[in-house]
């Protein structure tokens, strides 16, 4: 019974204040890179402040690394969760937070979640940020693109053909592939792999092209196309005249 009269309650308020309903979204950019040594700021924006109450400030940081599960680094905006090194320090107050990354190693490369409380009536109301990737470079020298843009490879089967393009040993994992057909961009069915960690510290990247049997016997050439941020896109181009039909 009192759970449902709290219900209708929060109900009750949200129908007659008269209050716009606010914007609970999380923001953080995609990915940051940084050298092994160096440091690096990710920036969190919450839509409105973060709840603060018996003096404490909702605001969390979270370390997630693949298969594994999310390890907690910072609580009430600034304050370190035991065991956690003072290379990572958190700051900020109402809506932008900041966490804090020194003298980086290799082990720190991972995804960085910012989770705040921004509802004071829902107690378990925590909402998260997309995620912000760290990339490492350990080389410690300029972020190499792929090596090139993509190995290509074709096969026709089952009335489709399928084209793969593969990338290597490229500097930070957002490099993105994509697809022109005959020039332009492709409209036939894509698929992307996210950048793969590899033991020498590099990305590698795999995206497939599947277009339907009567179009591609229509199609030139296929091309492969590795973008990111400000390096010069990188692209590998396979001519369907080179393709056998085995």
């Amino acid at each position: 019974m009192t759970l449902i009269c709290v219900l209708i309650w929060t109900l009750l308020c949200c129908c007659f204040t008269g209050k716009s309903k606010p914007q609970v979204a999380v923001t953080q950019p995609g990915a940051v890179t940084s050298t092994v040594g160096g440091s690096v700021n990710i920036k969190c924006r919450t839509g409105q402040d973060v709840i603060f109450w018996n003096n404490k400030n909702y605001l969390f940081w979270y370390q997630h690394k693949d298969g594994g599960t999310p390890k907690p680094l910072v609580y009430n905006i600034n304050n370190r969760a035991s065991g956690i090194p003072d290379r990572f320090t958190g700051s900020g107050s109402n809506k932008d937070f900041t966490l804090s990354i020194s003298r980086i190693t290799a082990e720190d490369a991972a995804v960085y979640y910012c989770m705040g409380r921004l509802n004071e009536f829902v107690s378990l109301w925590y909402t998260f940020g997309g995620g912000t990737r760290l990339d490492v470079n350990c080389n410690g020298s300029s972020p190499p693109p792929p090596d090139r843009a993509g190995a290509l490879s074709e096969e026709l089967q089952q009335g489709k053909a399928t084209v793969m393009c593969v990338a290597n040993k490229g500097f930070p994992s957002d490099w993105r592939l994509s697809w022109k057909v005959d020039g332009r961009s492709s409209s036939g069915e894509e698929s992307r792999s996210p950048g793969a960690l590899q033991n020498d510290g590099h990305y590698s990247w795999s995206s497939t092209l599947r277009l339907p049997a009567d179009q591609w016997e229509k199609v030139g050439s296929v091309t492969c196309e590795a973008t990111q941020g400000s390096h010069t896109p990188l692209s590998q181009t396979l001519m369907t005249g080179q393709c056998s039909q085995s």
